[in-house]
């Protein structure tokens, strides 16, 4: 016989546990911890404010925090022996709750009671206690984790006027997890040898390694003036802090067993592994290792063409193969690396061996080279890359495997298996919506994992968890443990898949979520799922108290929940958080809030707080953290900026982007203070973006010396003109006293930030260096300078790296200056670019009739060709007065030694001007502005040709070209005779001969003539007589092939005009040659 049980609701089970004599019934030891977690939920859930003294002591662990505030002092001081001993993971409210009701003249016995929960006090209530107090509780404080920054620095000062005194190592030691608050300064005057040796307890290293980044480098630098030889530098500095290494201070680094052995167990940022790549990964340097799979990946990342220029071929493999690791040991290479690696290895015979790759490099494949046979098992190896790897430039290839992919495994439908699944692996993450909610439910697994999800994935991802095929079940059956198991997904789901949890639900899994992940998560990933979660909330201020708060007054103990704010909307932030709190708690708050409305309301409240002045005190600022982000210039101008510690603070960049005016203001400020200047100290806090919004005036004013301290800079975000401020500056730093015209590697790498503000003369030096740049670098190069260098001097440039030339030939730079180089030349290359200029011109069909001059890339992508569509549409169009007016034709950098002759494509494109070396560069033959300002012109020989080229006015009103009087004046600009030995260029009289060149008003009926509007409607095109008297436009090169005038054909196939008019202009010509000659 079977008894059915059944209990009553759950509402009514929680009136029962607030009874004495049930709570008596579970006094008692050896409880299960989900028993009493549970008994005590429910507890709070009947009465929120229930007393927590009378729930058995083990009970206490699992009270909510706000419980406590309602004990005494006394009461708190016991609470706090009890559950600083018996919990194992206090919550921060519990901490925070007790502390507070110590007040705000807590002694030595309050802080005992605290213990190791110290950090629950608030920065104003620290401010209050006694120095002396600081001074003799420093053990206590010194052993305590978690201090933010307003804590530390707080404690320290105080420790400070207590009169302590940090003179040796020990004292150093003393001062344990309380070293982040020091400030830079008074680091700066420590002794280097006490540091050297205080960095030897592994527990104070520990300290050192988790205070901010300014400290580790001000420290680095203390160690480094004790003695600046490379290989001590590498004994005296901590494994650990290797980081902060200066890249000029790890120049002439030995391959000694003993400095090998060093490098190999520090930890390296990827530009310091690079510098010294090239002494570290040789086989005689692995060897000292055992070989290169015990090279570290710290190590590893260092790869690149450059470094491995001088490595055996059999030792580059080997590196190859020991970077393919996994998980936490992953080495982590970026783009340019792992392009580098393939291009070493994509003439090898086993190419195909996928498994002995890094996943991450197969991306680059060239895909012809997989056998369809190996298809499946390429994608497999593929299936553990990161596909976001590729830079926009090389995007296409993601999209390309995806195609491939789905030719190999046969996909036809956006209905993927699971098998479909395992094989493309983390391709998952590319996919778009439709896969993802039309496949089999393990895409789940692969998806949770990716790095970001757009918008149409992630609705995609919450229709698959609510159609219940996935084995989280049905959105009715979900909890906590859903949640949970979804891993890394929580970060991107929206508010409507939160409906489906309710309050109690959604809190506990937030606390849980940030808690477990606090080190993984960014400022914007935080961010976003409190607001999903906050909407999910549906808050709403009733109208009729909207002026009060209702949520409850922001305290200590409710800034220290970890899902603070959720509870709150914007209203209820601003009306149940005071100016004292903020004032008190501005580290706690800044740390918490991410909802930009809400930190407005905290500056706001700062304000205040400090109505009384004019300014907010330094100690405040340096605490603003993501909340500096969304001030205003009347806020920064409130700011008091003076410490380098502060300019920091303000800059670091997981806080957020400055806005450029911003970031110039805050920046200026400092510097406005006596005696700051743009240290290496400043420009590591500033590096990058907001180095960028510095005017150039004020860049120019960074040393040398600085440069070389600094840490290496991100300059991508300069104006050219910045960039090559800064280059002259790194050039005078970096460039070693030597006769040599060739850069040396170490050069080379410590001067590449700054290569975006190179001048050509120095990168025409990078070109005979061997250095094998990456095409990163290569196109961040000034446009000017790309567009002046030949192919030889790209093929120098690139060395090993130039097949990836190939993949970029549709970025602008690449493309520009594929269209100005003789495709004869480009074939040279090896590498299939196409769209450079013809190598030969024909006298054959006029140029408007040829249909591939307007779709040839060479005549589009010129930048003087690109902005006059009648000069891109008919290569014809000299004649077209918009043609002169671009002034890209004009500003062409290759106008800077004669505009006439080197902006004329056409003239390079003439075999017998091109191959004269005296024609090309005598100002002789540059004077006809018909043929020097149409760059459209260069990609067909016959549209030089065209005789009513030289008659339009608006061609002749180009100063460059017309009115230079050395171009139109100079006599003996047509009768040179190193000109003149080129029969093409200049004596060729038909030229100037054919009447109906100019004056037949058939030319104007020429079909081939017509279909440029800008030619037949211009009457100044044909008639303009002033045009024809000008001796160096009437002296043009095969201006006779234009088949559209009528005209006969001399000699040579040249057609001759037959007016009278035109011969009056040669006869005028003539003379003044002879004149000339005479």
């Amino acid at each position: 016989m079977f008894i059915t049980l059944s209990f009553p609701p759950l509402q009514v089970i929680r009136v029962f546990t607030v009874n004495s004599l049930n709570i008596a019934l579970l006094n008692q030891a050896g409880l299960p911890a989900n028993l009493t977690n549970y008994y005590t939920e429910l507890v709070y859930e009947q009465d929120s404010n229930f007393n927590p003294l009378i729930l058995p002591v083990l009970f206490w662990c699992d009270v909510p925090g706000p419980a406590f505030a309602q004990l005494t002092e006394a009461e708190s001081i016991t609470v706090l022996h009890n559950v600083t001993t018996i919990c194992s993971d206090l919550d921060p409210q519990v901490t925070s709750a007790l502390a507070s009701n110590l007040g705000d003249n807590i002694d030595a016995t309050g802080i005992a009671a605290l213990g190791n929960q110290s950090n629950g006090l608030s920065t104003g209530q620290i401010m209050t206690i006694n120095p002396q107090e600081i001074h003799n509780s420093l053990s206590t404080f010194s052993a305590v984790t978690g201090w933010n920054q307003g804590q530390a620095r707080a404690i320290f000062l105080l420790l400070m006027s207590s009169g302590l005194q940090i003179n040796s190592a020990s004292s150093l030691i003393m001062l344990g997890s309380i070293f982040s608050g020091v400030p830079s300064t008074t680091l700066g005057n420590f002794n280097g040898s006490h540091l050297i040796s205080a960095l030897t307890n592994v527990a104070f290293l520990q300290h050192v390694v988790s205070a901010p980044t300014f400290l580790r480098q001000q420290l680095v630098t203390q160690i480094i003036k004790v003695n600046g030889n490379t290989e001590m530098i590498l004994e005296n500095v901590p494994d650990d802090l290797a980081t902060e290494i200066p890249l000029f201070r790890l120049i002439g680094l030995t391959s000694s067993n003993t400095v090998i052995t060093r490098v190999n167990r520090k930890k390296w940022k990827r530009q310091q592994s690079v510098f010294f790549f090239n002494v570290i990964a040789t086989e005689t340097s692995a060897n000292v290792l055992g070989s290169a799979d015990n090279l570290s990946s710290s190590v590893l990342q260092g790869f690149t063409c450059t470094g491995v220029r001088s490595i055996s071929k059999g030792q580059i493999k080997k590196l190859i193969r020991a970077s393919r690791r996994r998980g936490s040991n992953k080495v982590n290479l970026v783009e340019t690396q792992l392009t580098c690696m393939y291009n070493h290895i994509r003439q090898e015979a086993d190419v195909t061996d996928f498994n002995v790759f890094p996943p991450d490099m197969l991306l680059y494949y060239d895909y012809s080279q997989v056998p369809q046979s190996s298809c499946r098992p390429y994608f497999q190896e593929c299936a553990d890359a990161d596909f976001s790897i590729f830079s926009p430039a090389l995007s296409f290839k993601r999209a390309a495997l995806f195609d491939n992919a789905r030719s190999c495994l046969g996909i036809t439908n956006t209905s993927l298996t699971k098998d479909n699944i395992a094989v493309l692996g983390n391709m998952c993450c590319t996919l778009d919506g439709s896969y993802i909610e039309n496949s089999d439910p393990s895409i789940l697994e692969r998806v949770q994992n990716c790095p970001d999800l757009d918008a149409a994935q992630v609705t995609a991802v919450e229709a698959l968890l609510q159609s219940g095929r996935t084995q989280h079940g049905a959105p009715s059956t979900w909890d906590v443990e859903t949640l949970k198991a979804l891993n890394m997904l929580p970060l991107y789901l929206t508010s409507s898949f939160y409906d489906n949890f309710d309050k109690r639900t959604k809190r506990r899994f937030l606390r849980f979520f940030l808690r477990v992940n606090r080190r993984k998560l960014s400022r914007r990933m935080k961010r976003r799922i409190k607001r999903q979660i906050g909407k999910s909330f549906r808050l709403r201020s009733r109208r009729s108290v909207e002026n009060e708060c209702t949520t409850g007054n922001i305290t200590q103990v409710t800034i220290s929940d970890d899902a603070f704010p959720i509870d709150y909307d914007a209203v209820q932030f601003d009306r149940c958080l005071s100016s004292t709190i903020v004032r008190d708690s501005l580290a706690a708050l800044t740390e918490k809030v991410d909802d930009e409305s809400f930190q407005r309301i905290i500056l706001d409240k700062l304000k205040e707080a400090y109505a009384g002045s004019s300014t907010i005190p330094e100690s405040q600022v340096i605490l603003l953290s993501a909340v500096s982000r969304v001030a205003t210039i009347d806020d920064i101008n409130m700011w008091n900026i003076t410490q380098i510690d502060t300019l920091s603070s303000l800059m670091i960049t997981d806080d957020g982007e400055w806005d450029p005016n911003l970031a110039e203001a805050i920046i200026t400020k400092y510097l406005s203070t006596e005696g700051n200047t743009l240290s290496s100290a400043v420009l590591n806090a500033i590096a990058g973006r907001n180095l960028c919004s510095l005017d150039s005036d004020v860049l120019k004013n960074i040393t040398e010396q600085s440069l070389r301290d600094a840490a290496v800079l991100d300059l991508s975000n300069c104006t050219l003109e910045k960039k090559q401020v800064l280059f002259i500056i790194a050039e005078k730093a970096f460039t070693p006293n030597t006769r040599s015209t060739a850069v040396s590697a170490d050069t080379y790498q410590l001067i590449q930030p700054f290569t975006g503000g190179a001048t050509s003369e120095y990168v025409q030096r990078l070109a005979i260096s061997d250095i094998n740049m990456d095409m990163a670098t290569f196109t961040a190069l000034d446009p000017n300078v790309i567009q002046n260098l030949d192919v030889d001097n790209v093929r120098g440039l690139l060395g090993t790296n130039l097949p990836d030339l190939k993949s970029y030939e549709n970025e602008t730079v690449v493309r520009n200056w594929i269209s100005i180089q003789l495709q004869s030349n480009l074939d040279r290359l090896g590498i299939n670019l196409t769209g450079g200029r013809a190598t030969t011109g024909t006298t054959g069909s006029p140029a408007t009739t040829n249909p591939g001059a307007t779709t040839q890339p060479a005549t589009t992508n010129n930048p003087a060709a690109t902005n006059n569509p009648a000069t891109t549409n008919n290569p014809a169009t000299t004649n077209n007065p918009a043609a002169t007016n671009n002034p890209a034709a004009t500003n062409n950098p290759a106008t800077t030694n004669n505009p006439a002759t080197t902006n004329n494509p056409a003239a390079t494109n003439n075999p017998a001007t091109t191959n004269n070396p005296a024609a090309t560069n005598n100002p002789a033959t540059t004077n006809n502005p018909a043929t020097t300002n149409n760059p459209a012109a260069t990609n067909n020989p016959a549209t030089t040709n065209n005789p009513a080229a030289t008659n339009n006015p608006a061609a002749t009103n180009n100063p460059a070209a017309t009115n230079n009087p050395a171009a139109t004046n100079n006599p003996a600009a047509t009768n040179n005779p190193v000109a003149t030995n080129n029969p093409a260029a200049t004596n060729n009289p038909a030229a100037t001969n054919n009447p109906a060149a100019t004056n037949n008003p058939a030319a104007t009926n020429n079909p081939a003539a017509t279909n440029n509007p800008a030619a037949t409607n211009n009457p100044g095109v044909t008639n303009n007589p002033a045009a024809t008297t000008q001796p160096g436009a009437t002296i043009q090169p095969g201006a006779t092939t234009n088949a559209g005038s009528s005209s006969t054909t001399g000699s040579g196939g040249v057609r001759i005009r037959g007016d009278g008019f035109c011969f009056l202009v040669l006869l005028v010509a003539l003379l003044t040659s002879q004149h000339i000659l005479a």
